[in-house]
């Protein structure tokens, strides 16, 4: 297990590109297909989609830190203020207590001194750690540049890729056994492909879902609360629901009841999108029947816990294809 662990620490910036171009292919080859419909040169297609692909990327960012950001930082400073006037009067109530002694506030007050002070020394070391981690800094942004000159590298010679890996398996395995990697091969890459467009969608439905609830229930924080939802929606079910929680504590600093009433509003979105939408947009796009797209996400959490929720759907869609192309060969043998 170590080994499989120092393996991955060595190869991560190779495995991160790659899981990134792959990500990232979906859209270039829609952007490539619209250049060809203008007819635009051969050679100028890829890297226009190349660039158009981590634009977007870098514009989607840059809005959502621009619309995420200023509104978590103004609810941390409300939610400062709102900590310190909750522990005002549970002060004032414990004052006036006559079930709390003396010795029971003093004990109380030791607590929190005790703990303010730990905080206080871990900070300080957190602090003082800051100068020898700067190697550790410089290392993470050296791991991160190469994870972006392998993902160009991938998308730019995807093609030349697939043809050495098909010139391999030729040289290893029989014509028969290589004409059926490749044909899995191509039907994973469909079912991925789809399944990362259906999940766009559904993000942008549970989203769009949240904002408009919560902004038709008079309810703050819809458009951070909804994009927080639509970002996390790539974790099926899970994924909304920590998006709300997260909302509602936000909510708490304006209201407890509206952050109680966007609990209740979130329920019912969650009842329609995990029963209706996801099954549908999802399931339906990659072909797996609603009761295995529900199955692949609880199986995958139960054995990988979020990437098993995230990935386990497309590898049941591939692997439901599979077994349904191979029993209708078989009926029609016996027929």
């Amino acid at each position: 297990m170590s080994g499989a662990v120092s393996l991955f620490e060595v190869t991560s910036t190779l495995i991160y590109g790659a899981v990134i171009a792959f990500v990232l292919n979906v859209p270039m080859k829609k952007i490539e297909e619209f250049l060809v419909k203008m007819k635009v040169k051969a050679g100028l297609r890829r890297p226009i989609a190349m660039v158009l692909v981590f634009l977007s990327l870098i514009l989607i960012v840059i809005c959502l830190l621009v619309l995420v950001l200023p509104t978590l930082a103004q609810t941390i400073s409300q939610l400062g203020a709102v900590l310190s006037t909750v522990l005002t009067q549970l002060g004032k109530l414990l004052d006036s207590s006559e079930f709390v002694t003396k010795d029971m506030l003093s004990t109380i007050v030791s607590g929190i001194q005790g703990q303010s002070s730990s905080i206080s020394q871990a900070l300080i070391t957190f602090l003082s750690g800051l100068t020898s981690n700067i190697g550790n800094i410089f290392s993470s942004i050296m791991n991160a540049f190469l994870i972006i000159v392998f993902t160009f590298l991938f998308l730019s010679s995807k093609e030349h890729l697939a043809a050495m890996t098909s010139r391999l398996l030729k040289v290893i395995f029989p014509e028969k056994v290589v004409t059926k990697l490749t044909y899995i091969g191509q039907v994973a890459l469909e079912t991925y492909d789809q399944f990362l467009m259906s999940q766009l969608i559904e993000a942008v439905i549970i989203g769009v879902m949240i904002a408009v609830g919560y902004s038709l229930f008079g309810l703050p924080y819809g458009v951070m609360t909804g994009i927080f939802a639509g970002v996390l929606s790539f974790i099926p079910y899970v994924g909304p629901m920590i998006a709300c929680v997260v909302g509602a504590i936000f909510i708490f600093t304006v209201s407890p009841t509206q952050a109680l009433l966007s609990l209740l509003l979130y329920q019912v979105i969650q009842l329609i999108e995990g029963n209706l939408i996801y099954p549908r947009v999802v399931g339906q796009s990659i072909g797996l029947p609603a009761i295995f797209t529900l199955a692949a996400a609880s199986i995958g959490g139960n054995l990988f816990g979020l990437l098993g929720m995230i990935f386990f759907t497309p590898i049941f869609a591939v692997i439901y294809r599979l077994v349904k192309e191979f029993v209708v060969a078989k009926e029609n043998q016996l027929d």
